[in-house]
């Protein structure tokens, strides 16, 4: 796989027919890995190369900045992950105000068709386009017979007969429904982040924890205690971890604090990848210490429950 920054830059590195894959694809999830593995196939099968094209940041974060969305993952994260999907070329352009009143002819045929060479496009049933999302697969697909691409128009994947969507997912996390979000997903959600300095009072309590440094872009699972799997720097362990107040970083929104089960590791400024698996409780307000260690030995014991039936 090769990433491209830029679609002015496309051409320098490869100028043949092409099967591109249009979309944000955030979360990579079970719809998207449908419209990448028809990519690539339909690719194989016409002797084309493959690509993505991601527009970054988010067309939702410029073109609404008051609300951005949340996403569910790092670009970086999402590169990889459709790499691993077989891609030949992943192409990230910037996304401006600029990029996005540009008319869904002009998209089609000066980049489409112009830059890129697009010999098929695949898009999901809910794809949109030019002039501030104004086109349609539908009309996508007129383009393409004037511009001579084929475009295939992806249905939607169901998980327990809910359409698997980035939105849906993200609504899913804010609940703490996190074995739903795996579900649609294909993997468990996960966070990314650095091991930073906290007050020390997991330590104090006897329950020493790690607070890990997310980006501040990436949601956040609903506030409360989840049973997590912890992979990093040759770390693989099972952990109890609190999301909750964070009045230091990301303007006061939450933190996340891992407490590693039956493993003892400094991991100041090591980068720790948390998996969320189950949701154990609600996060609560104690009245004082003594009532919050009796709450994380229950949380523990009720983690050390739940790992024995997986």
């Amino acid at each position: 796989m090769l990433l491209i920054l830029g679609i002015e830059n496309f051409k320098q590195n490869y100028d043949g027919k092409l099967t591109l894959a249009l979309g944000n694809f955030d979360g990579v999830h079970l719809g998207h890995r449908e419209i990448i593995r028809t990519t690539v196939t339909t690719a194989k099968k016409n002797g084309t190369a493959s690509a993505v094209l991601i527009l970054s940041p988010h067309p939702l974060s410029v073109l609404f900045p008051q609300k951005p969305p949340a996403l569910l993952m790092t670009m970086e994260d999402r590169i990889s992950k459709l790499g691993d999907e077989g891609i030949d070329f992943i192409i990230v352009h910037p996304f401006s105000r600029e990029f996005a009143a540009i008319k869904p002819e002009e998209f089609a045929r000066d980049i489409l068709h112009e830059k890129l060479g697009a010999d098929c496009i695949v898009v999901g049933f809910d794809y949109s386009f030019g002039h501030f999302g104004s086109g349609s697969p539908t009309d996508l697909t007129e383009f393409g017979k004037r511009f001579g691409f084929c475009v295939n128009i992806m249905e939607p994947v169901r998980v327990a007969g809910v359409t698997a969507a980035s939105t849906i997912i993200r609504g899913l996390l804010q609940t703490g429904r996190v074995e739903e979000a795996a579900r649609m997903l294909g993997y468990p959600f996960y966070l990314r982040g650095s091991v930073v300095h906290g007050d020390g009072r997991g330590r104090l309590l006897g329950f020493p924890t790690a607070n890990v440094l997310t980006p501040c872009d990436v949601i956040l699972p609903d506030h409360g205690v989840y049973l997590t799997k912890i992979h990093g720097e040759g770390l693989e362990a099972w952990a109890v971890t609190n999301v909750g107040k964070r009045p230091t970083f990301c303007q006061g929104e939450a933190n996340v604090e891992v407490h590693l089960l039956d493993v003892e590791r400094n991991l100041y400024d090591k980068e720790l990848i948390v998996h969320f698996l189950q949701k154990i409780r609600e996060e609560r307000v104690f009245s004082g210490a003594g009532e919050l260690i009796e709450q994380i030995e229950l949380d523990i014991a009720l983690a050390r429950q739940l790992i024995s039936e997986q």
